[in-house]
């Protein structure tokens, strides 16, 4: 008896696998493919990496002209070593990294789950916070795609973000593309379900009902 996808047959008794009987026939899912981004977008999405690769020999030959390059490379051993010694700078330095670095995470694990809109275009991050969770990404989805097709992918963003879980909100209905992802390091901690201090600019996008999309709040 066949029991294998349409346009497959069983081998024979001694065969445990399933072979093609005309690749033609199979009937394979379509997923859209990710569209390329423009350059002006790639320059945004690593615009904090073009910054320090273009800031950091400009500000080290600066140092070079002023103070000399010795005593340049002693500053900054000095501040690497207090940004080493003091547990608190230690942390917030592992926050602003993972506020550069989640965005990168949460497009791939978009991509790979194919959360994209019909023509490809993956959703759009505006902004990142760090929280004492982890930190909470403001998205905005493109035509043809919705919060709900974001929280579908949850599995496949927690593991492309190194995350123990992503929670996922829903706004209040002024914007009804922006969805607020919650992407948890520390289990445990207790989630917010509102922002506390944010630049006015941002305040009417990132108000939220705290309605979770997608899943039970945990």
């Amino acid at each position: 008896m066949n029991t294998g996808p349409k346009g497959w047959h069983q081998g024979g008794a001694d065969e445990d696998s399933f072979v093609p009987a005309d690749l033609s026939e199979l009937e394979w899912p379509t997923r859209t493919a990710v569209a390329r981004p423009l350059p002006t977008t790639v320059l945004w999405r690593w615009r904090y990496e073009t910054a320090v690769l273009g800031g950091a020999p400009l500000l080290w030959w600066g140092s070079v002209r002023s103070i000399g390059g010795l005593a340049g490379l002693s500053v900054v051993t000095g501040v690497v070593a207090v940004l080493a010694s003091i547990p608190a700078l230690r942390r917030w330095l592992s926050g602003l990294l993972w506020t550069v670095v989640t965005p990168h995470r949460l497009r791939v694990g978009c991509a790979e789950a194919g959360v994209v809109s019909p023509q490809g275009k993956l959703p759009a991050v505006l902004f990142t916070l760090r929280k004492p969770y982890g930190e909470r990404v403001y998205l905005w989805c493109p035509a043809g795609l919705g919060p709900a097709d974001v929280a579908a992918a949850r599995p496949a963003i927690a593991a492309a973000c190194w995350a123990d879980d992503v929670v996922f909100y829903q706004t209040s209905g002024q914007y009804p593309p922006l969805v607020a992802v919650d992407v948890v390091r520390l289990p445990g901690t207790v989630l917010d379900t509102e922002p506390k201090t944010i630049p006015a600019v941002w305040k009417r996008f990132v108000r939220h009902d705290g309605r979770f999309e997608g899943f039970p709040p945990r």
